[in-house]
């Protein structure tokens, strides 16, 4: 069949169709507004940093930047591809770096030229509840709204309010309180003005003399009746005459002392306790948030001011230094965990599972404790999905993170006691992980099995997961839990399994310092359990001749190398014990997996002389303690 020539080349005439402009970049990003190509291909590139590494914060300011240049700007004409780029941008940033107060700002500039005075207010509102604690921010925000909506004045004062209530107790609030002072001035309600001033002279802070000189500028000069109720007023006056009667401009003189004289313990107060912060405030030379690291100096004077004032024992002030830190240490899990251990003691669960929840923001996902702990309350609040999402995640960040799959494991072992089906497959799953090295999956086996035992009671299970580990781990905390139970199993074969783990150790990677142990307990072992005396004569000759071979091989070893002294074992056993749980974890609480070499100090080898169950508890109790 012949191809029709239309098919292939334009209809003579017929105007060409032009190909529609593209909406994205190749990485995906949404077209600039702009002709340049140099900008769309460093918009392109950048956009595939932040994609791939949302916490590359300098790249983001870039791309605002570039964002800030598109064609045709911000105005009512502008092509409205221009903000719905920014926004993106702008939006998908702040999701990541919502302490950056002074991006709100910028934020809510762009809105107001492209939606007026709403945009703006949406966008302001966003900032304060993302960072609630900024005085920058309030200060902005309060002076948009008196300057575009002056005739709204229970709106401006309940604004000020939300913004005394979260910024008021700052160290340095006193240009929020200046503005508070300056709505109230221009409505010329002195009334309200000399009440706040009342309020404003108590709290320690930067410029706390200014606002007292202030305040006893208006009780001298304002009326009598702007500066008492009618209330006060009376017992002010019975205070001062006791009954007798005084010329009013007399009285309302002596009544102006008193209270100016009232205020000066107040002020004095304020200036002590002022003064017992300042050294804690100069030190701060980072107030802001910023991912660059802080400095150790910064990081010890956070402690101390936080030790400081948990002693002084005032609840709000305690907490809004706690919410001070967690601008500026956002990144650091040590200030989430310590918040939400004094808040546990001093607050509400809710307030904890506020806390955790805003730490799993912040923190990187590198460090799950706050997770961990935020899944435990979560539970404890009978949220259980919520908590095994955080589980989920965390694993997600961390696979083989140990202390996680243990939390994890009990978890799901908490909700279903009588099928443990679900928290056997957490173990199992992260068996399967191919990331986890293999120091983890030695302590992942051995936890495994563990579990199965004293948590399922399936003997043959257990015993099943430790053999996967056999000749494959050169771990006291292997080796130790699997003495443990094999010798707490009654059984015709007791003396041949429980030998036969001896026996992995005799010939494993092991240092011979910690085989030592291990052997002379296996000759303790044979002597009280052991059914042959050949048996035993035959294994501590082997023992003995190999311990001779050994220490002929170091000194040789030694002197080859001239250092002194040699371990040619040291090495792998280094890798799956010092390091175990460390190297792969936080760990679970008390397991250190290179400190059980205890469980078979020579010196207590004798625990087990009374039995069977005796011995396991010797062997067993002091690697129960790491776990």
């Amino acid at each position: 069949m012949e191809t029709s020539p239309s098919a292939h080349h334009d209809i003579e005439g017929a105007p060409k169709v032009q190909d529609a402009a593209p909406t994205t970049t190749p990485s995906g990003a949404p077209m600039p507004t702009t002709s340049d190509p140099g900008m769309i291909e460093a918009w392109d590139r950048i956009w595939a940093v932040v994609q791939a590494n949302p916490a590359e914060f300098d790249a983001w300011e870039e791309l605002m930047q570039l964002a800030d240049r598109q064609d045709g700007g911000f105005g009512p004409e502008a092509p409205p591809a221009n903000i719905a780029n920014v926004r993106t941008i702008y939006d998908a940033f702040l999701n990541q770096f919502p302490l950056c107060f002074g991006y709100w700002k910028k934020y809510s500039d762009i809105e107001y030229v492209v939606r007026g005075v709403d945009g703006a207010i949406e966008i302001f509102e966003r900032g304060v509840t993302n960072i609630t604690n900024s005085v920058d921010l309030w200060v902005q925000y309060c002076t948009f709204v008196m300057e575009r909506k002056p005739e709204d004045r229970d709106h401006i004062e309940q604004l000020f309010e939300r913004g005394a209530k979260n910024v008021g107790l700052d160290f340095m609030p006193h240009v929020f309180w200046d503005k508070y002072i300056e709505f109230f001035e221009s409505k010329e309600e002195y009334t309200k003005l000399v009440q706040l001033m009342g309020r404003i002279i108590k709290i320690p802070m930067h410029q706390y003399a200014r606002f007292f000189e202030k305040f006893a500028n208006l009780v001298s000069t304002r009326p009598i009746e702007e500066v008492v109720t009618d209330d006060q007023y009376n017992q002010y006056k019975e205070k001062l005459t006791g009954g007798e009667e005084k010329p009013k401009e007399q009285l309302d003189s002596e009544i102006r002392n008193m209270i100016i004289e009232e205020n000066s313990q107040v002020y004095a107060n304020t200036a002590t306790e002022t003064n017992k912060r300042w050294p804690f405030e100069a030190e701060i030379k980072r107030p802001y948030f910023h991912v660059k690291p802080m400095d150790s100096a910064q990081l010890i004077n956070w402690r101390r001011y936080l030790d400081f004032e948990e002693a002084e024992g005032d609840f709000e002030r305690t907490k809004v230094l706690y919410e001070r830190c967690l601008v500026t240490c956002a990144l650091y899990e040590e200030f989430w965990m310590r918040y939400g251990v004094w808040m546990r003691n001093a607050g509400t669960v809710d307030q904890v599972a506020e806390i955790y929840e805003r730490a799993a923001r912040f923190v990187p996902n590198s460090e799950p404790s706050a997770r961990l702990a935020f899944a435990l309350v979560e539970e404890e609040r009978g949220r259980q999905e919520e908590a095994r999402k955080q589980y989920q995640a965390v694993l997600k960040f961390v696979p083989g993170h140990i202390e996680s799959i243990v939390r994890y494991a009990n978890f799901e072992r908490r909700q279903s006691p009588k099928d443990l089906s679900a928290a056997e497959i957490v173990y199992a799953s992260q068996l399967e992980v191919e990331s986890v090295d293999e120091t983890t999956q030695m302590a992942i086996v051995t936890l495994y099995a563990k579990f199965l035992w004293q948590a399922k009671k399936d003997v043959e299970a257990a015993r099943a997961v430790f053999k996967t580990g056999e000749g494959k781990f050169d771990s006291r905390f292997y080796f130790s839990n699997y003495l443990k139970f094999e010798m707490s199993q009654e059984g015709d074969d007791y003396e041949k399994r429980v030998s036969s783990v001896f026996e992995q150790v005799r010939f494993s990677g092991l240092s011979d310092s910690v085989k030592n142990d291990y052997n002379q307990s296996y000759l303790d072992f044979l002597m009280e359990f052991g059914s042959s005396a050949a048996r035993y004569n035959f294994v501590e000759a082997d023992i003995r001749t190999a311990s001779a071979s050994e220490t002929e091989s170091r000194k040789r070893a030694a002197e080859e190398n001239g250092d002194g002294e040699y371990d040619h074992h040291a090495t792998k056993q280094a890798r799956q014990d010092d390091a175990a749980i460390h190297a792969s974890a936080a760990g679970v609480a008390g397991m250190h997996v290179g400190a059980d070499a205890a469980a078979v100090d020579g010196s207590a080898h004798y625990g087990y002389q009374y039995g069977h169950a005796q011995g396991a508890a010797h062997w067993g109790g002091q690697a129960s303690a790491m776990v």
